[in-house]
């Protein structure tokens, strides 16, 4: 069912909403699903209201990507996978008729689409033509099918050592920018690349009894119940490079322990 017609048909739960329920209750009438079903149910586009006027017309598209790749410990790429979802809000009069066409669509794969896209148009022309619902919505999902690995803008360097006999170990990281990476961004360089949101989880062994960390930019917490180190960075530009220093504690009766790989997220 289209989240926009559930929205019109059930009611949201609100304070005045629960206090008609009750009421209504008194008389035997406490449902809160609408009996009527919302303009443009039993017609061909079911997602979209009929009668819909704007005294602004506009349409506003969010590409999301998500990069997910291996990386060894000298910055290598060993395997990578884009995946990504456009997202949009409409505000639209009548209904109006779309179509969004791509740079390079051969590197579209595994699409699932709205239900208000026509499929067949896309598998003839690769185009993305559709009737959008009012308001928010999923327009599709895919994949990137690129047949290089994806470099990441920005790198992570861990150096992690033990001594075992002395049941300790330390731990050195640091994260930056690269000036080259396969990614497209614009090119304007009074705006250099900046990325966004930057998550480091360090997850370590199972033989780690506590650590102790500085960082020079951000906060860490480490869960000694989980054994997983959080940095969470912020923002990242090429004038810093965020460092992180440690001192790790081994359980007395820990032997030899490969940690699981690190984790970078960032926007």
């Amino acid at each position: 069912t289209e989240p926009n017609a559930l929205k019109v048909m059930i009611k949201p739960n609100t304070v005045i909403n629960r206090i008609t329920s009750v009421a209504m209750g008194a008389l035997g009438q406490s449902s809160n699903v609408s009996d009527v079903l919302p303009d443009g149910t039993l017609s061909n586009m079911p997602w979209r209201k009929t009668g819909v006027k704007y005294a602004q017309n506009e349409i506003y598209l969010d590409i999301i990507e998500e990069v997910d790749s291996i990386v060894d410990r000298n910055g290598i790429v060993i395997t990578s996978e884009v995946s990504g979802v456009i997202q949009g809000n409409s505000k639209l009069s009548g209904v109006p008729d779309l179509a969004l066409s791509f740079v390079d669509p051969t590197l579209i794969d595994d699409c699932s689409f709205h239900p208000c896209v026509r499929y067949n148009r896309f598998e003839r022309d690769r185009v993305v033509s559709f009737v959008p619902p009012d308001g928010q919505f999923e327009l599709m999902r895919y994949r990137v099918a690129s047949k290089s690995p994806i470099s990441a803008p920005c790198y992570c360097q861990p150096l992690l050592s033990f001594e075992y006999a002395n049941e300790r170990g330390t731990i050195s990281l640091t994260i930056g920018t690269k000036h080259h990476c396969s990614l497209i961004f614009p090119q304007n360089k009074k705006n250099p690349i900046i990325v966004e949101d930057v998550l480091v989880v360090i997850p370590f062994s199972r033989n780690i009894r506590t650590a102790n960390f500085t960082v020079t930019a951000g906060t860490i917490l480490f869960d000694e119940a989980t054994k997983i180190a959080r940095w969470t960075v912020g923002k990242l530009t090429s004038e810093k490079n965020p460092q992180l220093q440690g001192t790790i504690m081994l359980q007395t009766s820990g032997g030899s322990e490969e940690s699981p790989p690190i984790e970078m997220q960032w926007k």
